[in-house]
Parts: structure tokens; C-alpha cells; sequence
């Protein structure tokens, strides 16, 4: 852990960082760029003391080495803030206007929740090629919000639920379904930022409030850590790890290769206006209905992913569920 700047900000920025160093080091620069006096919490995992020594010393954050899993570097850096309100972002998320005015929207109760609804598709040119029976959807669960970035009032919703009312036990009418949906399902007036796709980036998004492009998402940032490029797809719904990754990688290239001058030509919505969105919902609950096929294959990958544990990272792990029942509590 490293000392914090002084800061009377309203705000804290939150980070689960796992990889990529490139986007790691913009995704700070454009925190800083809007909000210079703003506490920035980081949760890296694993080692990589150096490196984000590097940022304590430049960008003046507070960091935690941790070898947890997302879910609990979530929680972990919820309870270690300080600030009313907070945003938790990836490190893959840059900043290209100041939140400001989306923070006075919370303060003046104009809203409860800020981020990007779960309706996200996949530009029409990639999964029509990679992997066509997808249906072209990358994210869905409408009404819901990915933890890409969130913006809320923390201090207000600890009070009323505590953590542990961030957990989601409701059964969701979509392809995706994420431990953080409580926050989501109690805090019901949502401010959406819509999401366009940008041909030049791959997966990527910019997200827009109103008609300010507010900040950038590469989809995937941590692909050389979350992605091992040998598992097989469940199904042919859903991709290999080794089709996603080539297309993450040269999206994120293409994107840190014109920083800062990016290209947002040819803009494209992402969330699927066109869409009948109960009519994809019906379609998708037909396709993901659990089969044996389905359900044999992740059992095969669950069982190769304990035995690469070893007993050792069974017992890190078994240690690590039980911390997060004690912060939750």
C-alpha cells in the first residue's frame, strides 16, 4: 500500500487492474487530466510492486498488491474508499471529458446510477466472421449495468444495504449475469451512456452522454491475463478464447497506437436500437437453455482450471471466498 495525495474531491476512482500496462498508464493520465485532485484506488493483482510504484510517484495513487479475483478486489477497494461518491472503472476505460456534471446529476438526486447499460453488440463485420452463431451480442441484460464503469453514491447505499446488497440473487432475463446487479436493482434510476462503435478500434466503444463523448472502452484489456487462447467455446454461441484474442489485441493496438489524435470516425450505435429487445431476450434464453453438450464441456474446463490450482491455489482461493463473506457481513 502506498500513501494518498490530499484531496477534498467528492469522488474516489476505483480500479481493478489485472494487465496491460500501456492502457493502464492512459487510463490514469486521463484521470488525472479532468480530475488532478481525485483519490485513485488500485487493486493490482499479483505482483508488479515497480510498476505501480511508477504510478504512485507520477499520478499519486493508492495501490494494493493482491492476488484475488475480481469480485474481491470489487469489495476490497469499496471498503477502502473515502469519498460519498465513487466510480469504479477498468483500467481500459479512458477518460475523454470530466465527470463533473454527471457527479452534480448525483448530488442533486437527478439520478441514483450512472454507466452503460448491459446492451452492448459486437461491430456486424466481427461476429458475422468469427462467430456467426453468436447472434452479435457481447453484452445483454437489460436494466442492467456492467461494472466497466459505475458511478453511484457509496456512502448512501452502504448505509441503506450495506455491501452485501451489492450481490445479486434475482434470475436475469439475459445472456449475462454479474455479482454486482444488487447495486443495480436497488438503485433504480439510471442514467444510461450509449455506446458507439468506432471501425478503426475492434471491440471498443465510445460511450457518450448526451452529445459529449464522455470516455472510451476497450473491451477485453486484460486478454493477456484472462485469456488463454486454448479453452474451446461451451458452444457455437459463444467464442474461443482464441478467436477473441487476436481481435483484442489488434483493437487495443490500433487504439494506444493513436493516442492521443484517435480516429471516432464512422461512428456506429452499439446498443442495438433496432432491436426487439423482448424478442432477443426470448431468443437468447432458447439458446443458452444449459445442454449436455453445454454443460459437459465447462465441466471439463472447470476441472482443468483446479487441477492447474494445485492445492495450493484451492486453499488461496477457499481463503479468499471467506474474506469476502467477512467484508460483506
Amino acid at each position: 500500500m502506498s500513501p494518498s495525495r490530499v484531496s477534498a474531491s467528492p469522488l474516489s476512482f476505483l480500479t481493478p487492474y489485472w494487465s496491460g500496462s500501456e492502457m493502464m498508464r492512459i487510463h490514469l493520465e486521463s484521470i488525472r487530466r479532468f480530475h488532478p485532485d481525485a483519490p485513485i484506488l488500485v487493486s493490482k493483482r499479483g505482483d508488479g510492486r515497480e510498476e505501480m510504484e511508477a504510478y504512485r510517484r507520477e499520478f499519486g495513487i493508492r495501490y494494493w498488491l493482491e492476488n484475488c479475483e475480481y469480485p474481491d478486489a470489487f469489495f476490497r477497494l469499496l471498503k477502502r474508499c473515502e469519498t460519498d461518491h465513487v466510480c469504479i472503472l477498468d483500467h481500459d476505460v479512458i477518460l475523454l471529458s470530466g465527470l463533473d456534471p454527471l457527479l452534480m446529476g448525483l448530488m442533486q438526486a437527478r439520478y441514483d446510477l450512472v454507466g452503460i447499460e448491459e446492451r452492448i453488440r459486437v461491430p456486424d463485420a466481427i461476429w458475422q466472421r468469427h462467430w456467426p452463431a453468436s447472434g452479435g451480442w457481447l453484452r445483454f441484460a437489460p436494466g442492467y449495468m456492467d461494472a466497466t464503469f459505475l458511478m453511484f453514491n457509496l456512502r448512501e447505499f452502504v448505509r441503506r444495504w450495506r455491501l452485501r446488497g451489492m450481490m445479486s440473487r434475482q434470475s436475469i432475463a439475459g445472456a449475462s449475469h454479474e455479482f454486482h446487479y444488487g447495486i443495480c436493482e436497488k438503485l433504480k434510476r439510471h442514467r444510461y451512456l450509449l455506446p458507439f462503435h468506432a471501425r478503426k478500434y475492434g471491440m471498443g466503444n465510445l460511450l457518450k452522454d448526451g452529445g459529449t463523448a464522455l470516455l472510451w472502452h476497450q473491451w477485453f484489456g486484460a486478454y493477456r491475463t484472462r485469456l488463454t487462447g486454448t479453452d474451446p467455446a461451451p458452444d457455437d454461441t459463444e467464442p474461443a478464447d482464441s478467436t477473441v484474442l487476436p481481435v483484442a489485441e489488434n483493437g487495443e493496438r490500433a487504439f494506444i497506437a493513436d493516442y492521443p489524435n484517435f480516429d471516432f470516425s464512422g461512428l456506429e450505435p452499439a446498443w442495438g436500437p433496432d432491436f426487439d429487445i423482448e424478442a432477443e431476450q426470448l431468443a437468447i434464453a432458447g439458446r443458452h437453455r444449459a445442454g449436455a453438450g453445454r454443460s459437459m464441456t465447462r465441466g471439463v474446463q472447470r476441472l482443468r482450471l483446479w487441477w492447474n490450482y494445485g492445492m495450493r491455489g484451492i486453499a488461496t482461493r477457499g481463503l479468499a471466498k471467506l474474506d469476502r463473506w467477512w467484508r460483506l457481513r
